[in-house]
């Protein structure tokens, strides 16, 4: 089984209008936190729209399709309404087990987590705890969550579009 996933992970109250305003449609939502599902072109489009050309403090070896656009914070911060927000971007590419994750936590612009960061990590930064049966991936439901939603496609035309 697949399991295919970019989104961003968000600490604490979201508006949701704002959040809806931007595109930003809750996966998941789990005792605080909120799951986002974006991919590169989505925040490559939003950059792009905003004329915001910064990029986020990442590691040198992360995916070549992970979203590096700091235009991301700015959206958190738009709907979270706080200037320093905690957040993480996190991505998965699986299939029968075999495959990569990558994770980056965010408390405002500082990095949280590692260069080689695993998603369970990049949560636990956050403050998500495991339980004694289950990490902190499966906690907040993400294991539930096994593909980015076709909305997102659209982002592909839009991008074309502005010939990014």
């Amino acid at each position: 089984m697949s399991h295919e996933v970019c989104a961003l992970v968000v600490v604490g109250p979201v508006d949701t209008q704002r959040a809806l305003s931007v595109d930003l449609r809750a996966a998941l939502v789990h005792d605080g936190i909120s799951v986002f599902p974006i991919n590169h072109n989505f925040s490559a489009y939003w950059a792009a729209k905003r004329g915001n050309r910064a990029l986020l403090d990442l590691p040198e070896d992360i995916s070549l399709v992970f979203p590096t656009e700091a235009v991301l914070r700015d959206l958190v911060r738009e709907i979270t309404g706080t200037d320093r927000p905690r957040f993480a971007i996190i991505e998965t590419n699986y299939f029968g087990g075999i495959g990569d994750q990558w994770a980056a936590a965010f408390d405002g612009e500082e990095r949280l987590a590692p260069d080689d960061a695993s998603i369970n990590q990049a949560l636990a930064a956050l403050g998500v705890r495991s339980a004694s049966d289950r990490e902190e991936f499966e906690v907040i439901g993400l294991d539930r969550f096994r593909t980015n939603p076709e909305y997102l496609d659209t982002y592909v035309q839009l991008c074309e579009e502005l010939g990014l």
